[in-house]
């Protein structure tokens, strides 16, 4: 029996930072009276454990099926992370108000500071912004490990933060060790690794409900902290056509892959045993082997599935262990993109 398209109960979380966007624009059914900042969509993490939602394995958490079918689940590249967790989270944000100043740590930083997670790259992408949104992502490249610490204790971070203005269909990845922060208004996807490790720096003078400043980890921070590494901002998709879709490719590193996929009628995308797929729809509602979803759902594809169709018309999202020659360089290749671009989208979309 094929374990089949996995869709998941969603889980809220109420973050001093968040809103009531994704009921007003994804009719979330949020808990009444929060500020809601997350929406966990694929989730097998001790913080949240997503639950089937319907089907033969309905009721049973997606940490389950990686125990008990981990051959249809991830396929030839896929693997469990190191505590034996879905490699992958995907969650909704809202921003209400902009977030902390924070940083990620890389694999190799979280084991030495003996974390319970992984480290946490990710990308996010805008579904939805207000005008004149902006994120922060990538310090001053003349800062230093002195002078940060420096900056921090006399409180003018703020100056040596770069800024970017977004909208609706921005992509930006986030590799571990850059310092970042969203902006307020906006509403997007981010894809991680299956991590909830996030080390604040500077949090805009705000506190807690009880009046105390909301804790910082600096000393963490700096430690986790990629001096020197240089972010461009806001990636370049790079386009190619296939069937009925127009697909980009957002972003491409070891943990995961991201394209946006255009389509009208009827797609049909391989998987071809490798990796299993997230598909998040985006704009419009779609059909994926006979399971609806709206805009802002999510659903698994096992790798099990060797193809499976789409149809109807919109935007959607497409998250997979890639691999780099048959699912990067040879359609951008073919699709006439110079190599030089090509590589810059293999290190992560930079």
């Amino acid at each position: 029996m094929k374990l089949g398209i996995l869709r998941f109960e969603e889980g809220f979380f109420p973050r001093i930072w968040g809103g009531r966007k994704l009921a007003d624009h994804f009719g979330k059914p949020l808990p009444p009276d929060r500020l809601i900042g997350e929406a966990w969509l694929i989730a097998d993490h001790a913080v949240h454990e997503s639950v089937v939602a319907e089907g033969p394995h309905s009721g049973r958490t997606l940490h389950h099926l990686v125990q008990h079918f981990p051959s249809a689940l991830f396929g030839r590249l896929a693997s469990p992370t190191p505590f034996g967790r879905f490699p992958l989270l995907l969650k909704l944000l809202d921003a209400r108000e902009a977030l902390s100043v924070q940083v990620h740590p890389d694999d190799s930083c979280a084991a030495d500071l003996g974390e319970p997670d992984t480290g946490k790259t990710e990308m996010w992408y805008v579904l939805n912004a207000d005008p004149m949104s902006e994120l922060i992502c990538g310090l001053d490249n003349r800062l230093d490990r002195e002078t940060f610490v420096k900056s921090v204790a006399e409180d003018t971070l703020a100056r040596h933060l770069k800024r970017h203005p977004v909208e609706k269909g921005t992509a930006v990845f986030v590799p571990a060790g850059i310092v970042h922060a969203l902006g307020a208004g906006v509403v997007l996807a981010e894809i991680q690794q299956n991590s909830d490790l996030t080390y604040r720096i500077y949090d805009w003078g705000r506190t807690e409900s009880d009046g105390k400043p909301r804790e910082l980890h600096v000393d963490k921070a700096t430690a986790a902290i990629h001096f020197g590494a240089t972010h461009p901002g806001p990636v370049r998709p790079l386009y190619y056509e296939r069937g009925n879709a127009r697909r980009a490719i957002l972003a491409a590193c070891p943990y995961f892959a991201a394209e946006r996929v255009e389509w009208q009628g009827l797609v049909e995308c391989r998987t071809r045993g490798d990796s299993f797929h997230i598909i998040l729809a985006a704009e419009g509602a779609l059909t994926l082997d006979g399971i609806n979803l709206q805009p802002g759902e999510a659903a698994i594809v096992p790798a099990e599935y060797s193809t499976f169709t789409i149809s109807g018309m919109g935007v959607l999202l497409d998250y997979y262990i890639p691999d780099f020659d048959c699912d990067i360089r040879q359609p951008l290749l073919e699709a006439g993109h110079p190599a030089g671009m090509i590589d810059a989208v293999m290190a992560g979309g930079r």
